[in-house]
């Protein structure tokens, strides 16, 4: 028989090991990784920017994503 992983006891039970991790580290490494943290924030958030401005460039060029329209398949949204 198989044993079946049940989600909520065991997340709960990552969560009790990493807090009981956390709260016995020193001082000092708990700083220096919510330091780390941060800096991974913010540079994760600068290329979320990026890649936001870079497509914002590209739709005032056409939009990449839609199919060029060549007239034949308009499903009768042109007007004439």
């Amino acid at each position: 028989m198989t044993a079946r992983w049940n989600a909520p006891s065991a997340l709960a039970a990552l969560l009790d090991a990493l807090e009981a991790d956390l709260l016995g580290a020193p001082r000092e490494d708990v700083q220096a990784a919510l330091h780390e943290t941060g800096r991974a924030r913010e540079g994760a958030a600068q290329e979320v920017r990026a890649l936001l401005r870079d497509a914002e460039a590209d739709s005032h060029d056409g939009c990449p994503l839609a199919p060029p329209c060549d007239g034949q398949h308009d499903m009768g949204t042109r007007r004439h």
